[in-house]
């Protein structure tokens, strides 16, 4: 499953995106863990964005989330993916060419 962790966003915005991940079923963590496969961050360039993406994790902007919510399912990465993040870890997605349900 998705085990995410934000950066970069104050609230309201940053508790309507928890909330929002975890009524899909996401696991929320404060800090960059092992656990840990989504970073979903406001700028790709910030201490706990490179420590993901040197650990691996997948790097997405908040639409990844949004459009989730609206689509009702767990959407592949690839269209939301911030600069330098490792798509390999997104194993079990659909193709990028998957034609549309």
């Amino acid at each position: 499953g998705v085990v995410l962790v934000l950066s970069g966003f104050q609230n309201p915005l940053r508790s309507e995106l928890r909330a929002a991940a975890a009524a899909m079923g996401a696991q929320y963590r404060p800090q960059w863990g092992p656990d840990c496969t989504h970073l979903v961050c406001a700028f790709s360039r910030t201490p706990k964005a490179a420590q993901a993406r040197q650990l691996g994790g997948v790097l997405v902007g908040p639409e990844w989330i949004w459009e989730c919510q609206r689509r009702g399912r767990r959407l592949p990465c690839g269209p939301y993916l911030l600069d330098g993040s490792a798509s390999s870890s997104s194993e079990g997605e659909e193709p990028e060419d998957a034609p549309p349900p």
